[in-house]
C-alpha cells in the first residue's frame, strides 16, 4: 500500500457539487453577458421605433396638407 487513502462518498460527492456549482457560476456570468447585450440592442430597436413613427406621422401630416390644399 502506499500510504494513500481512497476518497470517502462524502469527499466524493463535495468534490462533484463543487466542481457543479463552478460550471454553473461560469454559465450564469455568461447569460449576464447576453442579457446585457440584449439590453442595449433593445434600447437601440426602441429609439429606431420612434424615429420610424416620428417618420410616419411627417409623411402624414404632409399627405393630409396636400389633400387640404387640393380640395
Amino acid at each position: 500500500m502506499s500510504g494513500q487513502t481512497s476518497p470517502s462518498a462524502v469527499e466524493g460527492y463535495h468534490t462533484a457539487l463543487s466542481s457543479g456549482l463552478s460550471m454553473t457560476h461560469l454559465q450564469i456570468c455568461g447569460l449576464e453577458k447576453n442579457v446585457d447585450g440584449l439590453g442595449a440592442r433593445v434600447e437601440a430597436l426602441d429609439k429606431k421605433i420612434d424615429r420610424n413613427q416620428a417618420q410616419i406621422i411627417e409623411l402624414l401630416t404632409q399627405l393630409v396638407g396636400q389633400r387640404s390644399a387640393a380640395g
